[in-house]
């Protein structure tokens, strides 16, 4: 029964509304169906995401919708119109970390990661964070990532979130942190939803204000 707080305990009907197909796939791609994750990301109440995923309420307010596609990144058209891609058009965010150190070279590389939609908790914070730290003038004292712009913002807020996961490669522990095309990787995705639940806990008054 653990595993399904926070989900409706009831067996789905058939989806028959093209907007109850596209919200329920959204939100079992980036919650796993977890609507009371989905609420605290959202803001909207459990009850009004609970009727938009059983298909009891397929004509949401504009309120709503805006707060799914602001969350969410999503256009608006997406969960109404039919000639939009079935797909939810997220697939993740690009980060970039410090070179591999059980990968020698005369020339280290960053290392280019992606952060899957599917990891929802580690995805919005690390978005959240980016779009607050961009707004703030690029100075010595500002928090996380300094004086960078662009990459090199995206660099060390990057290096920031993973630090836990970099600290245990320097203890000799290798294969955790998949590069590139990996960010679909299921073992990758439990990984990245774990740490960024613990930032999501770390820093609630910032992300959730």
């Amino acid at each position: 029964m653990a595993g399904r707080v926070g989900r409706p305990k009831k067996e789905l009907p058939r989806a028959k509304d093209l907007f109850t197909k596209r919200f329920r796939a959204l939100m079992h791609l980036a919650h796993e169906g977890n609507l009371g994750e989905a609420s605290r990301a959202t803001g909207l109440s459990y009850p009004t995401l609970r009727d938009l995923y059983v298909g009891r309420t397929v004509n949401p307010s504009y309120r709503t919708l805006e707060a799914l596609a602001d969350t969410y990144g999503v256009a608006l058209a997406w969960f109404r119109d039919p000639e939009e891609p079935e797909e939810v058009p997220v697939e993740g965010r690009i980060g970039y970390l410090p070179p591999d150190p059980h990968v020698g070279s005369a020339r280290p590389q960053l290392r280019e990661v992606v952060i899957p939609f599917a990891a929802w908790p580690m995805y919005r914070v690390f978005t959240v964070l980016e779009r607050r730290l961009s707004l703030g003038t690029p100075r010595p004292d500002r928090p996380i990532v300094g004086e960078a712009t662009g990459d090199a913002l995206t660099f060390r807020l990057a290096t920031f979130l993973f630090q836990p996961l970099l600290a245990a490669e320097k203890t000799g522990l290798k294969h955790l942190i998949l590069e590139g095309a990996g960010g679909g990787n299921p073992a990758w995705v439990q990984r990245l939803r774990v740490l960024g639940t613990m930032w999501e806990l770390a820093l609630n008054d910032l992300l959730y204000s």
